[in-house]
């Protein structure tokens, strides 16, 4: 059997089929319906997925300037600029 014959007999329609299609505006009513909630539901999860970047993007960066707050002063440093000095 060649692809072409398998998909004419996919493609039949059957009782069951049929009375899918007995009443097509609500089925198109219905297939909008499904887009709309599908499209709603994309715009809120790619808005989500944006929040929550923005966030993680703060948390990191006070995170960030919390470490370099905590970091210890450099005493060697120090050290080196009072014994250059010349005392009087």
């Amino acid at each position: 059997m060649g692809k072409h014959e398998i998909r004419l007999r996919r493609q039949r329609m059957t009782a069951r089929g049929a009375d899918r299609f007995r009443n097509f505006n609500n089925v198109m009513q219905r297939h909008e319906d499904e887009m709309r909630i599908k499209k709603i539901v994309k715009v809120f999860t790619f808005f989500a997925v944006i929040l929550i970047l923005v966030m993680l993007i703060i948390i990191v960066t006070r995170f960030e300037k919390r470490q370099e707050e905590k970091k210890p002063v450099n005493t060697s440093h120090a050290h080196l600029v009072t014994t250059i000095r010349p005392s009087n």
